[in-house]
C-alpha cells in the first residue's frame, strides 16, 4: 500500500514514477478531488524502488511533500466548459 501522509489540511497518497529518466515521487491528494497533483525529484540511490519510499518515515515524506511543486490536476479529472 502506497503511504500517505497530511498536509496542507488533506491526506496525500504517495507513489514512486519515472520522469525523464529519473525517479520522482507523485503526491495525489486522497480528501478531495479539488487539489492538484505534485512532484518532487528523488535520489535515485535513496529511493531505488517501491519499498524503500514505504519504509521512509513521516518526517522525510514530509520533507518531500515540501519540495514538491504543483503539477496541476491530473487528466482523468473531468473538465468543465463555461
Amino acid at each position: 500500500m502506497s503511504p500517505r501522509i497530511k498536509a496542507d489540511g488533506d491526506t496525500w497518497k504517495v507513489e514512486i514514477g519515472d520522469e525523464g529518466g529519473g525517479r520522482v515521487a507523485v503526491f495525489f491528494c486522497t480528501s478531495t478531488d479539488q487539489r492538484p497533483y505534485r512532484v518532487v525529484e528523488l535520489d535515485a540511490d535513496r529511493y531505488a524502488d517501491e519499498a524503500a519510499l514505504d519504509e521512509a518515515s513521516e518526517e522525510d515524506l514530509h520533507a518531500l511533500f515540501e519540495a514538491s511543486r504543483s503539477m496541476g490536476a491530473p487528466r482523468s479529472y473531468p473538465t468543465y466548459e463555461r
